[in-house]
């Protein structure tokens, strides 16, 4: 192990790493309740927009990323723990991959939403 790590950097990355997993553990299920619930208007008739279901894929494709951090995550801990090393590109690039695709998703669902407001007028 590098002679620079201390033990409250050692301590402030494993908490870092708890504080990822928690929040991507929470963003899954609040992509998973907006799926279920966007799901009821995909099977419905009459088919609804496209932009719903692109909305739909874009949750559905962070859910996957988010999961994918989760197992980095593990995987990196447990590499420091026997090894000392932290690389940390892979997770990166997931995170933000968890991250585009949620806030397009939200993007998307907006676009429908203020369609269906101004289709009210």
């Amino acid at each position: 192990m590098k002679e620079s790590w201390n033990f409250e950097r050692i301590l402030a990355m494993v908490e870092s790493y708890k504080l990822l997993q928690d929040w991507s553990k929470w963003l899954i299920t609040l992509e998973l309740a907006i799926c279920t619930g966007l799901w009821t208007k995909l099977t419905g008739i009459p088919k609804p927009p496209g932009i719903l279901y692109l909305s739909w894929f874009l949750f559905l494709a962070s859910i996957i990323a988010a999961s994918v951090v989760l197992l980095i995550v593990s995987v990196c801990v447990r590499r420091f723990a026997l090894e000392g090393k932290t690389d940390i590109l892979l997770l990166k690039i997931f995170l933000f991959l968890e991250y585009l695709f949620f806030l397009l998703g939200l993007l998307a669902l907006a676009i429908r939403i203020v369609q269906v407001w101004l289709s009210a007028e």
